[in-house]
């Protein structure tokens, strides 16, 4: 690996790992992780530096990578993590200083959220991440997913309706 090669995948990681780690985070609820997958997208980034050929963004490739890491190992663990399990390994949302009602009436507004977007699919949860969190377009969104333009556009469509439902169910 030559100086160019160090300094490409320095500035990917600089560029994109806030970004690759916020997406896992989110996707699995789950900071430690976020942070294991976050290392290992970079590495496996680094692996296939030399096949990348430029057909999609750096940023839609890297968030390929991450989400089929995720997938491999959610497939492993085959199992649901619950609210609980999420705040015990540091998964916490931001609440600005404010009076202690407003700060919990927040916190369970924060909570109900994630427990209806932990309560979708997999594949309503990512698509949902990529397009509101990551803002993408539908092609980018097609691209990480391997499917077309018109699919993410359905499938962005139900998954909304189903948080909708699920948020509903929370009281949201």
């Amino acid at each position: 690996m030559d100086s160019d090669e160090v300094r490409s995948l320095t500035e990917l990681y600089e560029r994109y790992s806030g970004l690759v780690f916020g997406y896992l985070l989110r996707l699995s609820g789950n900071r430690p992780l976020a942070d294991e997958l976050t290392g290992e997208t970079f590495y496996r980034a680094m692996l296939a530096l030399d096949g990348f050929r430029g057909e999609a963004s750096a940023k839609t490739w890297l968030l390929r990578i991450a989400r089929n890491l995720y997938l491999r190992r959610a497939q492993r663990e085959q199992r649901t993590t619950s609210l609980e399990e999420i705040q015990e390994q540091g998964a916490v949302f931001a609440v600005p200083k404010a009076n202690p009602e407003a700060v919990v009436l927040r916190q369970e507004r924060s909570q109900a959220i994630q427990r209806a977007l932990l309560s979708l699919s997999e594949s309503d949860r990512s698509i949902l991440l990529l397009k509101a969190q990551e803002q993408m377009l539908c092609k980018e969104i097609a691209r990480v997913l391997d499917i077309s333009a018109s699919a993410v556009k359905v499938r962005l469509y139900r998954a909304r309706r189903r948080l909708a439902a699920a948020l509903s169910k929370e009281g949201v």
